[in-house]
């Protein structure tokens, strides 16, 4: 998926201005993952991009659900356009000399020709959506309406990831969360009837990574990933694999009575039994827990393989649904005024905290054999005993590397904030390799999943690995909303000009060192005499031993050379 413009109908955006379109470049390159950086000092408004999005997916979603009432797809309170490229599949109709977009599984003896598909989607206030599609590629196509499988023309998945508190992005996925606990519930209850139920659910299309989530991610890809591709998170975490862990299932909700988890939950537990090393199932008191124990041997990723198709996200989505059962411990109630919460109310603080060791669905004692020192000795350690740093960049690169269907969506708040500079100025490299479809003998990305990436960030290791057309300063003028893509290349440019291009920075140190410095050059403003200048001088070529190497010490050096240069032509 790659985003070309956005607009607002009706009222502002927070800091968006509606009725306004906001667009950006397209890049098909596929040799290159597509990253649109939205750069800028903080409060100028670059995540308000995210949030929008975030809201116009949710609605979106929730609109092609089954069973969702008249007024929330008409949904008064909000209004859109927005275009974007999703990759498709069409067949040429040589009767009609027309071209056709086609399902995946395209058969009949047709030819398929892979293409993109540009998406308009037209949503007025209190009306529903009107879906337009055509060919991106050819200058001859023109938009058609599109009513009936809709929900094809929506990215594959959106997945959303914020290193802060920010619960403007978060509370969309949070509340499509509870409403696929509602979906997956009923099918549950559907499912016990004889009945089968067949909804949207069975492709949950947003997902919010989290703490909790971040142990999936991690089991998931150290399980199942492309082991080409999970060397580089190894290499990043100097560990060498997987050791064991454990999954624990509580089958009681919030008031201790039994749940009842529905057919396919059910299947897939007994597939995690089948990979497990050990399984008890005990009860204790109300509680009735099933406990899985792993200790990871190549027979025990084997196991995973055959029964999750080999497939990271595959396993990962089990996990994802079974952590979803956790709402089973939020009073029903709760639940309710959640879904009819505002979409300004931070919904984090609303919700519940639950006991951990009441969890319906945690992993945990998870232990990685981790290389320990420069001599290679490998020690087991706990999962949980890693960096903040090293569980965020697990968290973010790994959920790419997870996602391996075409027409993805990430928005990511900040990604980089808890990075050493080393990790920063390869974090893009790193995104590239984890998406690659195809790398040559030396390493070197040949092609890459048909995905976007949009991160907001004020690292200038992030922007130096990305092209001019693909950055985006961000200003916020008398309360509105600006950005341009910046004057100079900025791939490959230097960070002190970066930092000078996007974040008006003109100086290359902090603060206070600076100031003291421009201390140091005021000092000479008032002096006449040439010897109190020469012992000035000698004075501050002593103080300047104090401060490291920059341009500023620098150019404090060459104003004391011109200074006694003056002295001697003086003379």
């Amino acid at each position: 998926m790659k985003l070309i413009s956005v607009k607002i109908l009706g009222s502002d955006f927070r800091s968006l201005k509606a009725n306004k379109t906001y667009p950006f470049n397209v890049r098909l390159d596929q040799t290159r993952l597509s990253t649109k950086i939205f750069a800028g000092v903080n409060g100028s408004g670059k995540s308000n991009f995210l949030e929008l999005l975030s809201e116009i997916f949710y609605y979106l979603e929730l609109y092609h659900f089954d069973g969702v009432s008249e007024a929330e797809k008409k949904a008064p309170d909000i209004g859109f356009e927005i275009e974007y490229v999703l990759p498709a599949i069409i067949t040429y109709d040589e009767y009609t000399g027309q071209h056709y977009f086609v399902d995946k599984k395209i058969s009949g003896g047709l030819i398929p020709e892979h293409v993109n598909q540009h998406v308009k989607i037209i949503k007025p206030l209190n009306k529903e959506p009107e879906f337009q599609s055509k060919i991106f590629e050819f200058a001859h196509s023109t938009f058609k309406r599109i009513d009936t499988g809709t929900e094809n023309l929506l990215p594959t998945k959106i997945i959303a990831y914020t290193s802060g508190q920010n619960e403007l992005l978060s509370n969309p996925f949070y509340k499509m969360r509870y409403r696929y606990f509602n979906e997956i519930t009923k099918r549950a209850k559907d499912s016990g009837k004889g009945r089968k139920r067949t909804d949207l659910a069975d492709n949950d299309r947003l997902y919010f990574l989290d703490y909790s989530s971040n142990f999936s991610i991690f089991v998931a890809n150290m399980l199942l990933a492309d082991s080409e591709k999970l060397k580089y998170l190894k290499t990043i975490f100097k560990v060498q694999d997987l050791h064991s862990f454990r999954i624990t299932i509580n089958y009681v909700n919030y008031q201790k009575k039994k749940i009842e988890l529905g057919k396919k939950l059910n299947d897939d537990i007994e597939k995690l039994k089948s990979c497990a090393t050990t399984w008890i199932r005990k009860t204790i008191g109300k509680e009735e827990i099933l406990i899985l124990d792993y200790l990871v041997e190549p027979a025990t990723k084997e196991a995973f393989a055959y029964h999750f198709n080999d497939s990271v996200f595959a396993l990962f989505r089990v996990f994802y649904e079974l952590e979803i059962s956790n709402l089973h411990l939020v009073p029903s109630d709760t639940r309710s005024l959640i879904l009819k919460a505002h979409k300004s109310l931070n919904l984090s603080d609303e919700m519940p905290r639950v006991d951990p060791s009441r969890l319906v669905f945690r992993i945990e004692k998870i232990r990685v054999n981790k290389i320990v020192d420069e001599a290679g000795t490998v020690r087991s350690i706990y999962y949980k005993g890693l960096s903040d740093g090293e569980h965020q960049f697990n968290e973010v690169v790994g959920s790419v590397l997870m996602m391996e269907e075409d027409g993805c969506l990430f928005l990511m708040d900040e990604p980089d904030t808890h990075f050493n500079p080393q990790w920063r100025a390869k974090f893009i490299k790193t995104l590239n390799k984890v998406s690659a479809t195809s790398i040559d003998s030396t390493d070197k990305v040949e092609r890459v999943r048909n995905q976007e990436i949009i991160i907001t960030t004020h690292s200038p290791f992030v922007i130096s690995d990305s092209q001019r057309d693909d950055v985006y300063k961000f200003d916020k003028i008398n309360g509105e909303v600006t950005y341009v893509n910046p004057q100079i290349e900025t791939y490959g440019a230097s960070i002190g000009l970066l930092l000078q291009e996007i974040f008006d920075r003109d100086v290359s140190i902090s603060d206070l060192s600076n100031f003291d410095l421009e201390e140091l050059r005021k000092a000479f403003l008032n002096l006449q005499d040439p010897k109190l200048i020469r012992a000035k001088i000698e004075e501050t070529k002593a103080r300047l031993v104090d401060f490291g190497e920059s341009i500023e010490k620098f150019d404090l050096y060459s104003f004391l050379r011109e200074m006694e240069n003056e002295l001697k032509s003086g003379q």
